[in-house]
């Protein structure tokens, strides 16, 4: 099942190329034809199943296929290769090619591997360009009066990706504004891009700071409310992981009078509800302090 992050980024995604016309990624220095069409991103391998893509485009010239990916984490390479090869098989006899988009942490070219199958991708380092750069190039564009490109429009909401002297949600809420000139559905392709992107990039604590951004924007609805929907579930679920440690470490010390200091650790590193309550239960009915802490120690 797809990580929630991964399907809000598809969403943004979707937005964006459903909109930028020819959205060809030369700008990023890929040899990507000039001309380029949209093609639908599911690809169906059972009946039952299909893979998605983050972007999937056709040479209007030559035929070539070229599948785009987003990767904000660590890598999943087998993803990678499952989603190259399934293209392939959807496209015979045409060239296919892939292109990665490294949103973070990647700075030079590595073999795409998993067991025996590697993938040899077009890769782009987004945290390696200049972003502060970018942002100055593109207000002086749009505060001349110029008309912003279609490659203008792909940096634009690739721009939170990139090495920036600012937070991730200030660069969102500073480059957003700039997509204000552009047809309305285009406008609000770019910055739910944007903000997708972001979203799967920042560390869980930092997206609420993100998300009082987007609130402001002209981001797709049904976007927004996931986003944001994700973020409440997510609280809510810390708060119910603070609550069953706090059980666990509570019945130790009123039982014991002692909660040593290995057992609270174990407690503390832990972010499973069904281990948390089964640890509750085992404390609650443990005969003496070492029966309690052996049950929980266990699990190391």
């Amino acid at each position: 099942m797809p990580e929630p992050h991964r399907e809000r980024k598809d969403h943004g995604l979707r937005y964006l190329f459903d909109e930028v016309p020819n959205p060809s990624p030369r700008v990023f220095g890929v040899p990507c034809p000039e001309r380029v069409e949209v093609l639908s991103p599911v690809i169906p391998l059972l009946e039952t199943k299909a893979v998605v893509v983050d972007g999937l485009l056709r040479g209007v010239d030559d035929g070539s296929i070229w599948s785009l990916e987003f990767e904000m984490g660590s890598p999943d390479h087998c993803r990678l290769i499952e989603h190259h090869t399934a293209v392939a098989r959807a496209y015979p006899g045409v060239q296919v090619e892939t292109v990665v988009f490294w949103g973070r942490d990647r700075s030079e070219p590595h073999v795409l591997r998993c067991g025996r199958a590697s993938l040899e991708a077009h890769q782009v380092f987004l945290a390696a360009m200049d972003g502060d750069g970018e942002l100055r190039r593109l207000r002086r564009v749009v505060a001349e009066g110029r008309a912003l490109t279609s490659e203008d429009i792909l940096l634009l909401a690739t721009l939170p990706l990139m090495h920036h002297g600012q937070a991730t949600w200030n660069v969102v809420e500073a480059a957003a504004p700039l997509a204000a000139g552009l047809p309305p559905n285009l406008e609000r392709g770019v910055v739910s891009a944007m903000g997708a992107l972001a979203y799967s990039a920042l560390k869980p604590e930092e997206r609420p700071f993100l998300l009082e951004v987007l609130g402001r924007m002209p981001v797709g609805e049904e976007l927004f409310e996931d986003l944001r929907a994700q973020g409440e579930a997510r609280g809510e679920a810390r708060g119910e992981l603070r609550q069953a440690k706090a059980a666990v470490l509570d019945v130790l010390a009123i039982r014991f009078q002692t909660v040593p200091d290995a057992v609270r650790r174990e407690v503390e590193a832990t972010d499973r509800l069904d281990v948390l309550r089964a640890w509750h239960q085992a404390v609650v009915l443990a005969p003496d302090a070492q029966a309690a802490a052996d049950a929980i120690l266990a699990r190391r």
